[in-house]
């Protein structure tokens, strides 16, 4: 008996019609516009990413370097924003987006969606990168070697 599972038309077509109307889970952070710059600076276009309209709202990418990075939505101003380097501060494991929280699972430290430590171990907020708001696009460059 073949092994092989074949994928049928239909599931192919209802998994595009999820994908089209918007039915993505919240933990799913998709960015688009984003150029990662070779002197390490990082363009996010605002517009193209519907999550950044609301507060609270996030999208996540990595620069050049490899470090993951999210610009959070943190309030209703044009430049109330913040970028966040994703590593733990506790010892610098990469952490995962839950719901309105930032969780380490190798130690189960949890930070709040603009970076401040909600449980323990890690005892310092999530670093802040430097960043840049214009009207229509977000730059954000790191200010210090990671």
């Amino acid at each position: 008996m073949d092994s092989e599972k074949n994928v049928s038309r239909r599931a192919v077509l209802c998994g595009l019609a999820v994908l089209t109307l918007g039915l993505i889970p919240e933990n799913a952070i998709a960015a688009s516009g984003v150029k990662v710059l070779a002197n390490g600076k990082v363009e996010v276009s605002l517009s193209k990413n519907p999550a950044l309209k609301k507060v609270g709202g996030v999208v996540q990418f990595t620069n050049n370097q490899g470090i993951d990075i999210a610009l959070v939505r943190t309030g209703k101003g044009s430049t109330a924003y913040k970028a966040l380097n994703l590593a733990c501060t506790h010892q610098g494991y990469p952490l995962r987006k839950d719901g309105n929280k930032w969780v380490c699972d190798n130690h189960l430290a949890n930070f709040s969606i603009a970076g401040a430590v909600t449980k323990g171990p890690a005892e310092s907020p999530l670093q802040n990168i430097a960043l840049k708001v214009t009207k229509n696009k977000s730059y954000g460059w790191l200010t210090k070697t990671l």
